[in-house]
């Protein structure tokens, strides 16, 4: 993390932290109206540094010492904000969770779209990361069904939500789950049961597997065919 610390012998100039932006091309800048406020975010600072080191830059800016910098760049000097900067240009507000698995998870792809999981809506979809996640889930005593999704398959973009809505609404009767299946750890669960193509749905009953999912793309059609 880079810190920059302002005072009258030596001021840092403007052409020094535009030559930082160009020389790195991913940086995602703190500002905060003093170094106090800014305590807890540096603390996810600290543990996301080592796992995007050589591919992104922290850089925290303290505005009570640093007003000049901070006007020129249009920093609200009264709150914290998070901004990032690609190949030397502003990019976009950071819009994600406070959290390190979200920081890091945007900083190794600033232009990626936000997880999955990370989406407010979908916090009663189970998320399912690796293979022991899975076996965990065949194990709970609800029904389970699991979307094996690909994060750039357009039919899986446009039935997330709706599949998440479905989860809400069904939530305490049958677990609905979600699992990236595009992802080289996760290769054996799609031969496992044969995935070849997104999204693909299976329903599970104490573990076994029952039946693939053969219903419409309405929140109302996800919930009908688990009735039935």
């Amino acid at each position: 993390v880079i810190y920059f610390t302002y005072g009258y012998e030596s001021p840092i100039e403007e052409k020094d932290f535009k030559k930082l932006l160009k020389q790195n091309k991913n940086v995602l800048v703190l500002c905060s109206p003093n170094d106090q406020s800014a305590k807890p975010i540096l603390q996810v600072f600290k543990q996301v540094e080592p796992e995007i080191k050589g591919r992104g830059l922290l850089v925290h800016i303290n505005c009570d010492k640093g007003k000049k910098l901070c006007k020129k760049f249009k920093f609200d000097t009264n709150t914290l904000e998070l901004r990032h900067f690609q190949d030397g240009d502003f990019h976009k507000v950071y819009d994600r969770a406070l959290t390190a698995k979200s920081m890091i998870n945007f900083m190794l792809d600033p232009s990626g779209e936000m997880p999955w999981d990370e989406e407010e809506l979908a916090q009663n979809v189970l998320h399912l990361n690796q293979a022991k996640d899975l076996e965990q889930a065949l194990k709970k005593p609800l029904p389970l069904l699991v979307m094996f999704y690909a994060p750039w398959c357009g039919h899986c973009k446009r039935l997330k939500p709706i599949y998440a809505e479905a989860a809400t609404d069904v939530r305490g009767k049958y677990i609905l789950a979600g699992m990236n299946v595009d992802k080289v750890e996760n290769y054996r669960i799609r031969r496992q049961f044969n995935i070849t193509g997104f999204p693909t749905i299976i329903y599970f009953e104490k573990g076994e597997e029952k039946f693939h999912y053969s219903g419409g793309h309405t929140k109302d059609d996800i919930i009908n065919w688990l009735k039935k």
